[in-house]
């Protein structure tokens, strides 16, 4: 019997995005260390823009685990420290990394919705 399927393992599939999936995570984190550092509400726009379609929960998201992390570091609402910075980079991170895998799956199976198995898959 196959390890993976029966829970013996308790190791997940590595899932690795494509180099141009790789590029675009990298720019979207930058994009958002930017967006803490620099003043102006261009880098911000960009970012939104970016991460679309899923922006709404990124800006969810990333606004009440900044606001838990400040607190939990004494900090109020208005201060940005580095705690906060990293928080905020992970979470639009992890939504371009999210926005990339979809995209990927997408263009590999398609838009019709067919699901057809692939070796990442198992």
């Amino acid at each position: 019997m196959d390890e993976r399927r029966d829970g013996l393992s308790g190791t997940l599939p590595v899932v690795r995005l494509s180099s141009a999936g790789q590029t675009y995570v990298a720019t979207v984190a930058l994009l958002a260390l930017v967006s803490t550092l620099a003043d102006g509400r261009a880098w911000y726009l960009v970012l939104v823009v970016l991460t679309l379609p899923l922006t709404p929960v990124a800006l969810w998201v990333g606004f009440y685990a900044a606001l838990a992390v400040g607190a939990a570091v004494g900090h109020g609402p208005d201060a940005v420290s580095w705690p906060v910075s990293l928080v905020w980079v992970a979470v639009w991170a992890l939504t371009a990394w999210l926005n990339a895998r979809m995209l990927e799956k997408v263009l590999r199976r398609g838009w019709a919705g067919r699901w057809v198995p692939t070796p990442d898959d198992a």
